[in-house]
């Protein structure tokens, strides 16, 4: 009996480690409507967060056949703006256009063979071609995906685009005295293979590269940085598993965060420790059908935000593209940050702050801006009731596990100790 007892005990304590490494299923709160192309059109995705009123946030959707659409969070299709073949889509907040700091949004174009810049009105939520910065051409050069940077260095701003060959190039976007915005190529790279998505870390200097059918890079993202780069993960001997898709960082304060990455052969999307020296594995979670809402199939794109998007996303958002939906055209499926972060045995961070300035990694136990008070879990209702993803005593998890959640193990553990210990035993 001892043996059996010392036998369980092993086999519990030898799964400890893999608890981390936890794959969730989640059920989705909303998605949006189809996109208007048919087949696999949608190469793309960003968020463009309100200043003032997040609830009126949009989700920007490059189709490769009708352009961008615009989805309001609540996911109703607010507008479509199209001037040819939409390949991929970037925001960036602040970036001096015309001489005002505005939100800038940049559209892979290959009609054009260009990044096309454009403004969104905060007033009217109306997108608009950019005044003063004409589209950014590179000689014999095809954008397929772009990523914008704001140098936490220099304060410069800078595009990055890949292309299907395998080059990476990077500019600067600089304005100038009179207004317009002078555009240089900066730096020329190589990845080898194509690129299907990039990512920026401003904070940490860090630009993401995922390479088709090998893996996600990570490169420095100032233009006078080395062209060398470290592997995040790979296909072979690695966890992904193809078609590869989309990277998105999830920025909370100083290095904490993550890095999510499509791995579409798997339906699922992978979450990374975001610091840049040690991209620690801690887990996947697939989106699953919630009666209402299908689950979500070969996946090839992920958008995340950690800031409050009002009622409906107080504590962040994740949203994942779906191949199949259905009977109708490709959508994305969002869920609340918590409804993932407090699925695993150790959750994952809740932060809303900025995440944006570097504090030499200094621990705040994911509270909002480094408190040492915890705030609310109930965000405030929605007509009386709790908003998508959330019941009266906090996040709503919905999910399920692959495994067993590392404190029941203990609790097992212990209970067998103390039968062992029980008088007359």
């Amino acid at each position: 009996m001892r043996f059996r007892t010392f036998l369980v005990l092993a086999v519990l304590l030898t799964g400890v480690p893999v608890l981390a490494q936890q794959a969730l299923q989640v059920q989705p709160t909303l998605e949006t409507e189809q996109v208007l192309g048919t087949g696999p059109v949608v190469q793309g995705a960003a968020l463009w967060r309100h200043p003032t009123d997040p609830l009126n946030s949009l989700l920007l959707v490059a189709d490769n056949q009708t352009g961008i659409l615009l989805y309001r969070l609540n996911g109703d299709l607010l507008a479509q703006l199209s001037e040819g073949v939409a390949l991929g889509v970037d925001v960036q907040e602040g970036v001096s256009v015309a001489g005002i700091a505005q939100p800038l949004v940049l559209v892979a174009n290959p009609t054009l063979q260009a990044l096309v810049p454009y403004i969104i009105d905060p007033t009217t939520l109306e997108v608009s071609r950019a005044t003063g910065l004409a589209p950014i051409v590179a000689q014999g050069f095809s954008p397929s995906t772009v990523a914008l940077y704001a140098s936490p260095t220099t304060g410069r701003t800078y595009a990055f685009a890949g292309s299907t060959t395998g080059a990476l190039v990077q500019f600067e976007l600089a304005p100038q005295s009179d207004g317009s915005t002078a555009v240089n190529l900066v730096r020329t790279l190589d990845v080898g293979g194509a690129v299907v998505s990039l990512a920026v870390d401003d904070a940490q200097r860090t630009l993401y590269v995922v390479e088709q059918n090998t893996g996600i890079w990570q490169y420095g993202a100032e233009p006078g940085d080395a062209d060398n780069r470290v592997s995040v993960d790979v296909v072979t001997g690695g966890g992904l598993v193809q078609p590869l898709g989309g990277v998105a960082l999830y920025t909370a304060s100083g290095v904490q965060g993550y890095l999510l990455a499509v791995s579409g052969g798997e339906n699922a999307v992978r979450i990374y420790e975001r610091q840049p020296n040690a991209h620690t594995f801690r887990g996947s979670f697939t989106l699953v059908q919630d009666g209402g809402i299908d689950a979500v199939e070969r996946p090839r794109h992920v958008v995340v935000t950690n800031r409050s998007l009002g009622n409906l996303f107080p504590l962040g958002m994740v949203a994942v593209h779906d191949s199949s939906n259905g009977a109708v055209n490709e959508n994305f499926k969002l869920v609340p940050w918590p409804a993932i972060a407090t699925g695993f045995p150790t959750p994952l961070v809740t932060d809303t702050g900025p995440g944006t300035t570097p504090d030499a990694g200094t621990p705040d136990g994911g509270l909002d801006g480094g408190s040492s008070e915890p705030g609310s879990n109930v965000p405030p209702p929605v007509n009386g009731e709790s908003p998508p993803g959330y019941n009266e005593e906090g996040p709503n998890c919905a999910c399920a596990s692959a495994s067993v959640p590392g404190v029941v193990l203990l609790v097992l553990a212990g209970v067998l100790l103390r039968s062992r210990r029980r008088p007359g035993a």
